[in-house]
């Protein structure tokens, strides 16, 4: 589970592309692990996520995966991602 607060803390030290190239693909990884815990990791630390890789990163990679979130079957990871719904939306053009 620390890999995602791993990646929250390389994304603050890394440049964009970095980012782009080495973190992105291990979010994405753990956006869609099988474990429900993982997803709700990723769920709940969107917005911490977003703003250390950036608002345009996140739109662009992040966004498809977090409406996933929204439809998961594990409610822990709906609630979770219903609890950043307005902060998240606020992102989207």
């Amino acid at each position: 589970m620390q890999g995602i607060d791993s990646c929250i803390h390389f994304a603050k030290v890394l440049p964009a592309n970095k980012i782009n190239q080495n973190l992105i693909p291990y979010i994405k990884k753990y956006a869609v692990d099988k474990s429900w815990r993982i997803r709700y990791l990723v769920a709940d630390k969107i917005m911490e996520i977003t703003e250390n890789i950036g608002v345009e990163c996140s739109r662009e990679h992040l966004t498809s995966y977090y409406c996933q979130f929204l439809e998961d079957t594990e409610s822990e990871v709906r609630t979770a991602a219903v609890r950043r719904l307005g902060d998240y939306a606020k992102i989207l053009d």
